[in-house]
């Protein structure tokens, strides 16, 4: 593991549970082995495979012991990485209130895999949509951390995208910008940035910003593709924009937010109504937090064709997994859904 060699790893642990199965620690160190599989996957089916043994692992060894902060801290980051290769925000979000649960649990425990695990509670809020929330408690970390302290800067990009999600661009730009004076995580940063300006209208600022990141890595991502078709079909460059729709799709699985939005456009400009509507309808479910103003331009821009929002539910396949309670010199009691119901 030390050495990055997960699959072998995996099959080490294999043997450690075949002797010791009920090993609460192998289970935890296999279901990390997993879930580090997924970094930089670039097949989804593969993805889809990792993430789920991970998250059955790691179910398995909360289930032997209840009790440890890093197999919550785990967990939350298993359903969250279960989130971004789902299309649906109401899904996305579903799937974050269990990695909020997790996120509290590990917090209130104590945990060593995160370097701040009251961010990763912020962070979560954020992902379930609970943006007012998320800046309350941003606000008493930005407080009591020093200026000059390079770990303010990821408060401050949590920052941004908490604004964005509450509508509030102008602030959101004002926040990404001063979180790069840490000079860390500069792409996302400038990912950020760049969707932001976009949303605000101010695609001359955003199109450097997003030649910059393409021409670094081409193969980094999509999405930036499709926020680039975006700008450019809005500036009437129609070509380029068909071009970055087509290269975004190479680049990742995703087909959701930016990408049915300018095909909905380009269909209602070639009078084709009906397929505008539907993928319009698709766009409105799947924009992200740091998206809320585009997905409330769509929602105005369906208005006027006589479209009313919609009101999806969840349709994950994940049932919210039990957690422990911890109890003073008693057994672990794991309480269900269904428990909680009666």
């Amino acid at each position: 593991m030390g050495q990055g060699n997960f699959s072998t790893a995996i099959q080490q642990w294999d043997q450690v549970l075949l002797q010791d199965p009920q090993n609460s620690d192998a289970y935890y160190q296999r279901a990390t082995c997993y879930y580090q599989l997924t970094g930089g996957e670039t097949f989804l089916q593969r993805y889809e495979y990792s993430i789920n043994q991970a998250l059955s692992d790691i179910d398995m060894a909360i289930s032997i012991r209840g009790d440890i902060g890093d197999y919550y801290s785990l967990r939350q980051e298993i359903y969250i990485g279960i989130a971004s290769i789902v299309d649906r925000e109401v899904d996305r979000e579903y799937l974050a209130n269990i990695a909020l649960d997790n996120a509290r649990k590990a917090y209130s425990l104590g945990t060593t895999i995160v370097p701040y695990p009251d961010r990763i509670i912020i962070t979560d809020l954020l992902f379930t949509m609970q943006c007012k929330e998320a800046l309350v408690e941003l606000q008493p970390l930005l407080d009591e951390t020093p200026v000059e302290d390079f770990s303010r800067g990821g408060l401050l990009h949590i920052q941004s995208q908490i604004f964005a999600c509450l509508g509030k661009l102008n602030d959101a730009i004002k926040a990404v910008d001063a979180s790069m004076f840490d000079n860390m995580n500069m792409d996302f940063k400038k990912w950020l940035k760049s969707a932001y300006l976009y949303q605000n209208g101010r695609y001359t600022e955003a199109l450097p910003l997003l030649n910059e990141l393409i021409n670094t890595t081409p193969g980094g991502g999509g999405e930036r593709y499709y926020l680039r078709a975006a700008i450019y079909y809005a500036q009437a460059k129609f070509d380029l924009a068909l071009q970055d729709l087509e290269t975004g799709k190479r680049n990742t699985w995703a087909r959701y937010e930016m990408l049915p939005y300018v095909e909905g456009q380009i269909a209602l400009d070639q009078g084709d109504k009906e397929t505008a509507i539907s993928l319009w309808s698709y766009a409105e479910t799947t924009f992200e937090p740091f998206f809320t103003p585009m997905r409330w331009k769509v929602q105005k821009q369906l208005a006027a064709l006589g479209v009313k929002p919609l009101n999806p539910t969840p349709s994950v396949p994940y049932l919210a997994t039990p957690i422990p309670l911890i109890t003073n010199g008693l057994p672990n009691l794991i309480i269900s859904i269904e428990d909680l119901s009666k």
